[in-house]
């Protein structure tokens, strides 16, 4: 499958989505990363294999695109427009992607950008059931329903947005720290969840051999492995509504 992440508007966590959500479900597929400013964080994971191009290298980036039939595709914010105005030029690119996930935050200026990018994708005549949103960051704290944490994406779906993307059944990803701690580890979500490590035996030979450092590191990897199966659990469950059939599965071990 040939997936392109992007939006117009940058911290919507598109790097982010694009290892944990995608790349590590598919550790097989090519990863393209669009950026020439900041750093992307697809960059961070030692299992990664990631090819970084500038969109000015536009005629580089299509040649991979049409190579590869497992592709994913991460647009840097820095990129975007640039990517965008080639996307225009080579019109026939808009058709090799099966999916364009559009990230959306709860933020009022990033809500506007994704509408904004939606209207562009149906500009450029990409199909909307190709065009899928993705709520990003719902925090589970305040029980506060979908339609009113995103309602001017929400409102947009209901109206001017109606088949240039699909918006239900919403595909919810819900804010978890680990994903901060994830970039120091150098892993996904998924190889976190996946960690052996007998924690608690560690957390008892560094109380028996009084060795703080140790004890504290095995208290913060207990917290980081729950953090993670919390996080792949809610992953998985998003990348069966994006990709029916899909394999999601990983050994995550519990405590």
């Amino acid at each position: 499958m040939k997936i392109c992440v992007l939006n117009l508007s940058g911290n919507v966590g598109k790097s982010t989505l694009a290892v944990h959500l995608l790349a590590a479900f598919a550790p097989a597929s090519k990863i393209i990363s669009v950026e020439s400013i900041n750093a992307s964080n697809v960059n961070d994971v030692e299992a990664l294999d990631v090819e970084e191009l500038s969109a000015s290298r536009f005629k580089e980036i299509f040649r991979e695109i049409m190579l590869n039939d497992e592709v994913i595709v991460d647009v840097g914010a820095s990129n975007v427009a640039a990517f965008m105005t080639e996307m225009t030029r080579f019109k026939s690119a808009v058709g090799e992607f099966d999916l364009v996930l559009v990230p959306t935050v709860p933020a009022d200026k990033q809500q506007r950008d994704t509408i904004a990018t939606i209207d562009w994708l149906h500009t450029l005549g990409i199909d909307g059931r190709k065009v899928r949103v993705l709520f990003n960051q719902y925090s589970t704290e305040g029980l506060e329903p979908i339609e009113l944490v995103y309602a001017q994406v929400a409102g947009y779906a209901a109206t001017d947005g109606k088949g240039k993307a699909v918006f239900e059944p919403h595909a919810v990803v819900t804010l978890n720290e680990v994903y901060e701690l994830a970039k120091s580890s150098k892993k996904t979500i998924m190889e976190l969840a996946g960690d052996a490590t007998d924690w608690k035996t560690a957390r008892s030979e560094a109380k028996r051999a009084g060795d703080l450092v140790a004890l504290e590191r095995a208290m913060s990897g207990q917290m980081t492995h729950d953090l993670a199966v919390t996080a792949h659990e809610n992953l998985s469950q998003v990348h069966r509504a994006l990709f029916p059939g899909a394999a999601t599965t990983v050994k995550a071990r519990r405590a």
